[in-house]
C-alpha cells in the first residue's frame, strides 16, 4: 500500500488515530496503529466498515481480530501484486514451453526432410534430379532458420518480461518485509527471520538478541515534532544498516524500539556491536530545521541475551526485554548483557564510557 502524504499530513492524521486507538479499547502497537491509521485516511471504504462494524458490536477489536484485518487489508493488497506477478511468469513459462515445442516439431520435420532428400539424392539419375533435391534442402534449411530466428526472438522478449517481473517480486518482498521510515525489516519479518534462526538447534545456541530503545524519544517528540522524531528514528536505522556485520539481521521492532538478531556469536560479541551503536548513537547530530539548534544528546538503552535451547521465541524476547529495563533502570544511555553460561555466572553491565 502505498502512502502518498507529506508529513504534515502525516502528522494529523496521527492525531485523529490516537485517539480512535485509545477509545477502541486496544493496545496502541504497530499494527493498531496501521489499522487506524488507514481509517482516518479513508484509503479503504472496506477496512473502514469492517472496523465500524467491529467496534459498534463489542467497543474494542481483539488482538486476533487486529491481526486479521490487517492481513487481509494491509499486507493482502501486497500479497496481491505478489500473486499477480507470479501468474504473470506462469503464462509466461506456459508459452515458453509452447514455443519450444513448436521449435521442436520444426526441427524434426527438419531432420526428417534431410532423411528424404539423402534418400533422393542417393536415387538420381540426372542433373535436374539433384537440382530439385537441392532445391528442396534449401528451402527446408531457410525454414528452420527463420523459425528459429523467431524463437529467438521470443525468448528475449520473454527475457525481459521475467526481468521485469523479477524487479516488481522483489519490490513487492521489500515492501512487505521492509519498515518504510527506517529501511530496516518490520517488525514481520523480524518474526520470520528470528523463527528460521531458531528452528535449528545448531544454529539457535549460537543466536543473540539485542533489544533498543531510544532514551526519553516521547518526551524528544513532544518537544521536537514528530518530523524531527522521525528523522532521528531513520538515522538510528541508518547506523544499525551501517554498523551491523553480516551476521545480524536489524529490525524495527515497534516505534522507537529496535531489535538485532546476531547469529553465531557469544553474548559478549553482541555486547560488543551495542556498545559500537551505543557510542555511534552519542555522536549523532540533527540540525532542527530553520534553525541554528543541533540536538546532540540523543541516547538508547540495549539489552543484550543469548538463546537458551528449548524456550520459545517469545521467552527469549523477553529475557533482552528484561536487560534492556535493567539498562533504563540503571540510567540509560547503557547496555545491559545477561551471560549464559556452564557457570551461570552473573549478568555483566557495561558502563557508559567517555567518547
Amino acid at each position: 500500500m502505498n502512502y502518498p502524504e507529506n508529513a504534515e499530513l502525516a502528522a494529523s492524521y496521527l492525531k485523529e488515530a490516537v485517539p480512535k486507538i485509545v477509545g477502541s479499547k486496544v493496545p496502541a502497537n504497530p499494527i493498531n496503529y496501521s489499522l487506524w491509521y488507514n481509517y482516518v485516511a479513508g484509503r479503504n471504504p472496506a477496512l473502514n466498515k469492517k472496523l465500524d462494524h467491529i467496534i459498534e458490536r463489542t467497543g474494542t477489536c481483539s488482538r486476533e481480530e487486529s491481526q486479521e484485518l490487517y492481513s487481509h487489508y494491509i499486507i493482502g493488497e501486497y500479497l496481491e501484486d505478489h500473486n499477480k506477478s507470479l501468474e504473470h511468469l506462469t503464462a509466461l513459462a506456459s508459452q515458453l514451453i509452447d514455443r519450444m515445442g513448436s521449435a521442436l516439431d520444426g526441427s524434426n520435420n527438419f531432420d526428417s526432410q534431410l532423411g528424404d532428400n539423402m534418400g533422393l539424392l542417393k536415387n538420381a539419375t540426372s542433373a535436374d534430379d539433384v537440382a530439385a533435391v537441392i532445391e528442396s534442402t534449401l528451402a527446408a534449411t531457410q525454414t528452420i532458420r527463420d523459425s528459429n530466428s523467431q524463437f529467438s526472438q521470443q525468448l528475449a522478449t520473454a527475457n525481459s518480461e521475467i526481468m521485469a517481473l523479477r524487479g516488481q517480486l522483489e519490490d513487492v518482498e521489500r515492501q512487505a518485509f521492509t519498515d518504510k521510515l527506517t529501511q530496516l525489516y518490520n517488525r514481520h519479518a523480524f518474526d520470520v527471520q528470528l523463527k528460521q534462526l531458531l528452528a535449528v538447534d545448531v544454529v539457535a545456541e549460537h543466536v543473540c538478541l539485542i533489544i533498543v530503545d531510544l532514551d526519553h524519544f516521547k518526551n524528544f517528540n513532544d518537544e521536537y515534532g514528530h518530523v524531527i522524531g522521525d528523522r532521528v528514528l531513520t538515522r538510528m536505522g541508518e547506523l544499525i544498516h551501517d554498523y551491523c556485520p553480516d551476521n545480524a539481521i536489524g529490525a524495527r521492532y515497534g516505534g522507537e524500539e529496535f531489535a538485532i538478531i546476531v547469529s553465531n556469536a557469544s553474548e559478549q560479541e553482541a555486547a560488543a556491536l551495542a556498545e559500537t551503536l551505543r557510542q555511534r548513537l552519542l555522536k549523532l547530530r540533527v540540525r532542527l530545521k530553520n534553525s541554528d539548534k543541533v540536538l546532540d544528546n540523543i541516547t538508547a538503552s540495549f539489552g543484550v541475551t543469548r538463546y537458551r535451547l528449548g524456550e520459545s521465541a517469545e521467552n527469549f524476547i523477553d529475557r533482552a526485554d528484561k536487560m534492556l529495563y535493567r539498562a533504563k533502570d540503571g540510567g540509560r544511555n547503557r547496555v545491559e548483557v545477561e551471560v549464559l553460561d556452564q557457570q551461570a555466572r552473573p549478568r555483566k553491565t557495561l558502563e557508559p564510557e567517555v567518547s
